[in-house]
């Protein structure tokens, strides 16, 4: 007879998207709730794909796991909730504008970018606001080094 895995997720594992736990024998999944808004949704359907339980969701976000079970059926998660929970399982919860409000000329060339791409608008706008604060996080990051580097010369 086999035993269920007893390993369990620690930060220190890094992050939990990443995080390959030994294969468990006695698998349960994670339903998918019905009448809930997409991103909780989306929440329940990584943790039943990735095999995430919801001990390494509370571990890995910091959000308690009966507040994250009450998203089935009856909480709606706050922004900072929802967004901690799908970082841990390697989303990012970014805003997507409506076609009809980006000004014309920007919607030209998202629309050339999402062409080339061969992805729809929102899949393109995504890829750019990731980028873009990619880069802006690069650039920040930098700007410390500098810094920590002038200051050690400044002496």
């Amino acid at each position: 007879m086999t035993t269920p895995r007893t390993e369990t997720y620690e930060r220190s594992n890094g992050p939990l998207h990443l995080w390959k736990p030994q294969r468990r024998y006695s698998r349960r999944t994670v339903t998918i709730p019905d009448g809930v808004s997409p991103h909780v949704k989306l929440v329940f359907s990584e943790m039943s794909r990735q095999g995430r339980r919801y001990q390494d969701i509370e571990t890995a976000s910091g959000v308690q796991r009966p507040t994250v079970k009450a998203w089935r059926a009856k909480n709606e998660p706050s922004l900072p909730s929802v967004t901690a929970v799908l970082n841990v399982l390697g989303f990012d919860l970014i805003p997507v504008p409506a076609a009809e409000v980006i000004p014309t000329g920007a919607a030209a060339d998202l629309a050339a970018l999402s062409s080339k791409l061969g992805k729809d608008m929102t899949e393109t706008w995504s890829a750019v606001v990731s980028f873009a604060a990619a880069q802006h996080l690069a650039r920040e990051a930098a700007a410390q080094k500098l810094a920590t580097i002038d200051a050690g010369t400044a002496h």
